[in-house]
């Protein structure tokens, strides 16, 4: 035993892929491999789900939003350009603003009546900052007074289509400012095009019209009621908000993407550790079959050990042995469950073929984005789980002398 470096991972790699007598502890080995590599897999499939769905909730959002967005809580804003001027002083990340004028009111189509959310856009600045216009699907966005644009989701629940005439009711037009009452008013427009963002919420509530033409029809002339903004450095968004809230002051306020659903994105964060920990229990699992199956060889390769023990192998040697051979099964597993996980991923990310229900998870189908920093920490873990199942075997091993090894053979 001169050569003690390269003695033990000859001995391991002997003793691993060796067969035992009965074939009883090989077929436990491979069980260990398989259950470490579906713990593997299923980490590494629902964290790129999970990540995929967080990142198609955000692509959508600032797709609808932009990165920021500065709106009013009282009255529709006047003076616009002055406002765009300041908020590029305060803010010098805004790359591009889109202002718009955003309304609630009942939408009448062919087969139905719906609420909806009326948004008069600015047509030159909406693509700079929104991906709206990537997102039409059918028809073109409105150009002129009288057209608009409705979400998909929406269209279909009041049968309409592109060429289709609905009715807009709007509940007060005016603001009752000289002595005039503020009175409900029907607006006929033609559908112009069909808008799907691929968010529910988006696609079942939203009509798009021009900005002059919403105001003109709700007699609020040159008024908006919020500015979307698309930044230079998108990680930034919350810094932005939060200076712009500072500076402005009511009746302003600012949020960000994250702001806009913090409940869901919690949710999400939330729910992505919580299954973490829960699919790390079946690596936990394959690391107890990685003991019984060092125990298994070791009575398995008594005699062997002894003998091994009897021509000097040392202690550590032996301690290092077992341990190595724990870490060779942690190491076959976790790249297989990887690469199988990964290769599933890519599947499901190149089909689409998974798809679920739009109104209840924001979206229809099932995205998929890999992290490689957690796809490493998925590996990471589950080698130092099974390198530390090891240690008990490996000690056990290490103590015993080479006559208990041969006491009975």
């Amino acid at each position: 035993m001169t050569k003690t470096q390269n003695v033990v991972p000859l001995l391991a790699r002997r003793f691993l892929l060796s067969k035992s007598s009965e074939g009883f502890v090989s077929f436990i080995t491979r069980v260990s491999v398989v259950g470490l590599a579906l713990g593997v897999l299923a980490l590494v499939v629902v964290t790129s789900v999970i990540n995929g769905f967080e990142g198609e909730l955000i692509r959508v959002i600032t797709g609808m939003n932009g990165d920021v967005i500065l709106y009013s809580r009282g009255d529709p804003l006047t003076d616009a350009k002055q406002l765009e001027e300041k908020i590029r002083k305060v803010a010098p990340e805004v790359q591009a603003i889109s202002a718009s004028f955003v309304t609630e009111l009942m939408v009448s189509g062919p087969a139905g009546v719906a609420g909806a959310v009326l948004e008069g856009i600015d047509a030159e600045a909406i693509g700079k900052v929104t991906s709206i216009p990537d997102r039409v699907i059918s028809g073109r966005l409105p150009e002129r007074d009288g057209e608009v644009a409705l979400g998909k989701a929406l269209a279909d629940r009041i049968g309409a289509t592109t060429g289709s005439e609905v009715k807009l009711i709007a509940p007060f037009i005016g603001d009752g400012s000289g002595g005039q009452a503020a009175v409900a008013k029907t607006l006929p427009s033609h559908v112009s095009g069909i808008v799907q963002m691929g968010m529910h919420e988006y696609d079942s509530k939203f009509i798009f019209a021009t900005l002059p033409a919403v105001q003109a029809a709700l007699k609020q002339p040159d008024r908006v009621t919020s500015f979307k903004l698309k930044l230079s450095k998108p990680d930034q968004s919350r810094q932005v908000a939060d200076r712009l809230a500072e500076n402005f002051g009511y009746p302003f306020r600012a949020k960000d993407w994250g702001q806009l659903n913090k409940n869901l994105f919690y949710a999400i964060r939330l729910e992505k550790v919580v299954i973490a920990i829960i699919l790390t229990v079946i690596v936990l699992v394959a690391a107890f079959n990685v003991v019984s199956t060092l125990m298994m060889m070791i009575h398995d390769k008594t005699r062997e050990i002894a003998i091994l023990k009897a021509m000097g192998l040392r202690q550590s040697q032996s301690f290092r042995l077992f341990c190595l051979i724990g870490l060779g099964i942690g190491i076959v597993g976790t790249a297989l469950g990887g690469a199988l996980g990964l290769g599933l991923t890519v599947l499901i990310q190149k089909s689409s073929w998974i798809h679920i229900p739009s109104d209840i998870y924001y979206i229809g189908f099932l995205p998929v984005v890999v992290r490689w920093p957690e796809m490493a920490m998925i590996g990471f873990v589950a080698l130092l789980v099974t390198f530390a199942a090891t240690f008990w075997p490996a000690r056990s091993v290490s103590k015993r002398q080479p006559l208990e090894g041969l006491r009975y053979e």
